[in-house]
């Protein structure tokens, strides 16, 4: 999902219900991504539409409403962009170092989480066995 997109459209759809050439108007972006990402988030749940009650000529207008799991969605995600991110360069070098190294874990068809459990029991024996000499010594 587009999530900075959906967030424009959601927050568009909260206040009042707009049919769906109102709202593809209102968001950035072309029509047929915008009609995509409406499908997302209609199947997701986070946007609902209903038929206008008013008869016209014509197929009846569909209106766009942000739903209560979507308001939420909102409110979290712009809270989550609010919140100041600490990170150095080597922090970051560091993560894709990791992500690099698993990679290499997956790619040679072995399980990232079955290796850590194999390292943390190796490094349970290697402590038991320095904390016994230790006793002993």
């Amino acid at each position: 999902m587009q999530t900075d997109r959906a967030v424009v459209l959601l927050s568009n759809c909260t206040g009042t219900a707009l049919s769906i050439s109102e709202l593809t108007r209102k968001t950035p972006g072309n029509h047929e991504k915008t009609m995509e990402l409406i499908k997302e988030l209609k199947d997701g749940s986070l946007l609902f539409s209903k038929v206008s009650g008013e008869t016209r000529r014509g197929r009846p207008k569909q209106l766009l409403r942000t739903s209560k799991l979507g308001q939420q969605f909102v409110e979290e995600y712009r809270r989550l962009i609010a919140l100041p991110l600490h990170c150095s360069d080597n922090d970051i070098k560091k993560a894709l170092h990791q992500a690099d190294l698993a990679q290499r874990v997956v790619d040679q068809n072995i399980s990232p989480y079955a290796r850590f459990q194999e390292i943390n029991e190796l490094a349970r024996n290697i402590a038991n066995t320095a904390q016994i000499s230790k006793n002993t010594g």
